[in-house]
């Protein structure tokens, strides 16, 4: 928006705004924060970045990465709104960085119910992904964490480990008619558990659990996996060993156990059928797919999301030692992709307990009081009572409020840059809430922001019938990993019309959006009451600067936001800041056309970052900083009557809110108190105070010029009461109120002086003291302060055929108005 200064007519002495307010209108044209009328942009910003052009560096130009607005409302005591947003500047890395991925998969019934492709088409995806990664660095590893009841812990040589009650609870299968979910699975023995008893229970499960040694995904490496590993030097393929190796051993051993399963024709070198296609990792079909193709398509599948214990395995391999390549949070990074319908958690009092056939419900469950977790029932931990339900059961509200929220603080722990130290994206894959249930869709949508490292980290992606929605949506979150987004270095300077308005204490307040999530100060506690107006189904980051009067200085106030967009932030953040304060009307403000700040004084002064180094991630706020101003808000003040101080250094002369003057000189006022209805006005009392800083200040002061008692304005009409009074050499600054008493309250008007050391002269006369007539001219010092106390017998000299005798005065004080030194002389004999 281009900015158009309009004189403003309003301004000048006995005019509705003071002269030094700016001497212009900048007035917000439209109230609508969508037309872009409403905004102030910054307009081009040049920065340099070094790794530009394959490291050898070049200027980059963005566009309208700060918009400003202002505007108030509420007549003579309007409310002011401060309207701030800010875009990252986006700079890249030379050469590209290794990274550590750790990619947390929702391998869940909800991932592939009804025939859906979803999960099919997030390994299509994860595939790619993994591709793209490697194309901008070979020498980024991977890791693969399956989770659904609870994690598939990747193996350091191959396969998975797990706790086959705690990860199976119902293992599925991919056939190929009905379960076609996308799933290489390999074997799996066809027995099913149906028992209420828990040492039944355990002997049915174990051949469930010896089944899954037998099966193909346990023979594939998901531990750091590397670009070496699938491919040769020169980018071919390598052949798979591990898939050729399977056949020629486990499956050949049994082939009668695969009846039904994707690996038969595999086997058997036979085309998959048009069904069945869509379901595999390549249209194509399976014969040109690589070792890493084959590997996610054995990813296995399990019953009941957990999704806290996948972020607490991603947690426990980023504190491995050893584990990832860097310290740098930008390259360690966690992708978890999931439907968002987390529904367990683990107890926290039995975490490394495992149901045994002796247990009983009270080693688990104890009837305690209050309890919260009585009924969050985990396979892990929950005993006979939870068998009989275990082929069909939904979460309740309680338990999928507590899974969500343990979810959120397992997030924390690898979020936060002194422990997990990584960046968190969260890739959700046609999210929803589970009904019936506490939560919304949306609700569902802002905890994953929350779980993610910024909101801007979430992705959301749908089946749709194509995989180009969720392959997509994985690209920009790598994407986000190979670039590096710098934040405006932003300072509000706010400066208030003190001549009409004051501010009202602890009115101040800030409010702030991030990529779709609301913001909180730093200092401000959670708010958990769902009828608080500000509470919020999810935990507020803590992102805004604490706000309060001490960002108050006189009639300016000065907000240090920092780094806006906060970091972390994708090039897709966007912030949104609010400041309000109340302002109320000193008596002063009456009219159409009322500025509420000093129009040059009111501004945010921003800094934008360089990129210098291009392998590293530091940015320099070398540059100068650069100012753009706020609107001008104007209010309507139609008082009754108003009352108004002004001073200046002459009679005829006094139109002015502030000034400075010498000290010792005469200083000029003018009080007027003006009647704007229709009817005569009695006022008790109108008094004057110098000296005060404050209105309370003045209300108490025992040190009143009375400047009229009972006085009575006619409708329409004025009183006016001039006065002067002398600066002396103790003042700095004389604030005085004029305080108008209207028999309900008071009204305030303020004037000030600031004085500063002046300048006099004065005289000195050598007498004979018998005579009393000069001896010698007079002599007239000039330009010496006039705060100073001149001694007579500095002035003394020597005169031939006279010997000093006396002074008077010994002293003189300039300010005082005296400048004459008589010095008396004697004839010498």
């Amino acid at each position: 928006m281009s900015i158009t200064k309009i004189p403003c007519l309003y301004q000048g002495a006995g005019k509705e705004n003071p002269a030094y307010l700016g001497g212009y209108d900048l007035i917000r044209p439209v109230n609508d924060p969508l037309n872009p009328d409403y905004w102030i942009t910054s307009g081009e910003t040049t920065v340099f970045d070094a790794a530009a052009n394959n490291g050898t560096g070049a200027d980059l130009h963005f566009y309208d990465r700060l918009r400003i607005s202002k505007g108030a409302e509420g007549d003579c005591n309007p409310t002011v709104t401060l309207d701030l947003e800010a875009n990252p500047l986006v700079f890249s890395y030379y050469p590209p960085h290794s990274l550590d991925v750790i990619f947390v998969l929702d391998v869940t019934a909800s991932m592939m119910s009804g025939g859906s492709r979803k999960m099919a088409l997030a390994k299509r995806a994860l595939i790619q992904t993994i591709n793209l990664l490697w194309q901008q660095n070979k020498e980024t590893r991977v890791t693969i964490v399956p989770f659904a009841r609870d994690a598939y812990v990747p193996g350091v040589d191959r396969g998975f480990s797990y706790d086959y009650l705690g990860t199976l609870f119902t293992w599925r299968r991919s056939t190929t008619s009905g379960n076609l979910i996308g799933q290489i699975l390999g074997y799996r023995n066809g027995s099913f558990v149906s028992s209420t008893d828990m040492t039944v229970y355990m002997e049915q499960s174990a051949p469930i659990a010896a089944s899954t040694q037998l099966s193909l995904y346990n023979y594939y490496r998901y531990y750091q996996i590397q670009y070496t590993d699938i491919y040769n030097d020169d980018g071919s393929a390598k052949a798979d060993t591990v898939l050729q190796e399977y056949l020629s051993t486990v499956y050949a051993a049994n082939p009668s156990a695969y009846t039904g399963n994707f690996i038969t024709a595999v086997a058997a070198s036979t085309p998959l059928t048009p069904s069945q296609l869509p379901y595999s990792m390549n249209d194509s079909g399976y014969e040109n797919n690589t070792i890493l193709d084959n590997m996610i398509w054995a990813i296995p599948y399990g019953e009941d999301t957990n999704t806290e214990a996948g972020l607490e395995e991603a947690y426990i391999l980023l504190k491995t030692p050893g584990f990832t390549q860097s310290d740098d949070i930008l390259r360690r990074a966690v992708v978890l992709i999931t439907d968002g319908q987390a529904n367990r958690s683990v107890n926290p009092e039995y975490r490394g307990v495992y149901a045994k056939p002796t247990s009983v419900n009270s080693d688990f469950l104890p009837d305690t009081a209050g309890e919260p977790w009585k009924y969050y029932l985990y396979l892990r931990q929950t005993l006979p009572t939870l068998l009989a339900e275990i082929a069909n059961r939904s979460a309740t509200s309680e338990e999928l409020v507590l899974a969500l929220q343990r979810a959120y603080e397992a997030a924390l722990r690898v979020k936060n840059p002194s422990d997990g130290n990584a960046s968190l994206f969260v890739l959700g894959i046609e999210i929803d809430a589970q009904t019936p249930g506490p939560y919304t869709r949306d609700d569902v949508l802002n905890i994953m922001r929350t779980i993610a490292s910024t909101g801007s980290y979430l992705r959301e992606a749908t089946e749709n019938g194509s995989e180009s929605p969720i392959i997509e949506e994985l690209e920009r979150l790598v994407r986000d990993l190979f670039v590096l987004t710098g934040s405006l270095q932003l300072t509000i300077v706010d400066t208030i019309n003190k001549a009409l308005f004051y501010y009202v204490p602890g009115s101040i307040k800030i409010t702030g959006w991030q990529d779709g999530l609301r913001l909180k100060s730093i200092s401000d506690s959670d708010i958990i009451d769902p009828a608080d107006p500000d509470y919020t189904i999810y935990v507020k980051p803590a992102l805004l600067p604490d706000v309060g009067d001490a960002n108050i200085h006189g009639d300016t106030i000065v907000i240090d936001l920092g780094k806006v967009p906060f970091p972390l932030a994708s090039p897709d953040s966007r912030t949104q800041i609010r400041i309000t304060y109340d302002l109320a009307n000193k008596g002063s403000a009456h009219g159409t056309h009322l500025h509420t700040n000093y129009d040059e004084r009111t501004y945010v002064t921003f800094l934008e970052p360089n990129h210098l180094v291009a392998d590293a991630s530091d940015l320099s706020y070398n540059q100068p900083s650069r100012l753009l101003n706020f609107p001008s808000p104007i209010v309507a003040c139609s008082a009754d009557f108003s009352i108004k101080k002004f001073v200046g250094s002459s009679a005829d002369n006094v139109n002015y809110k502030e000034i400075s003057i010498s000290a010792c000189r005469n200083i000029y006022y003018r009080v007027v108190v003006e009647n704007y209805t229709d009817a005569q006005l009695t006022f008790p009392l109108l008094y004057d105070v110098q000296g005060a800083e404050t209105i309370e200040e003045a209300l108490v002061s025992q040190n009143r010029r009375i400047l009229a008692e009972n006085l009575v304005v006619p409708a329409h009409s004025a009183a006016e009461f001039p006065f002067y009074g002398k600066t002396d050499c103790r003042d700095t600054v004389l604030s005085d109120f004029a305080v108008l008493e209207t028999g309900t309250t008071y009204l305030y008007d303020n004037a000030s002086a600031t004085v500063i050391d002046g300048t006099a002269s004065y005289t000195v006369q050598y007498l004979n003291c018998c005579t009393g007539k000069r001896i010698i001219p007079d002599q007239t010092v000039t330009n010496v302060s006039a705060c100073i106390c001149v001694s007579a017998c500095h002035n003394i000299r020597c005169i031939p055929g006279f010997r000093f005798v006396c002074a008077k005065p010994y002293h003189i004080n300039l300010c005082n108005g005296e400048n004459v030194i008589r010095l008396y002389y004697a004839p010498r004999c």
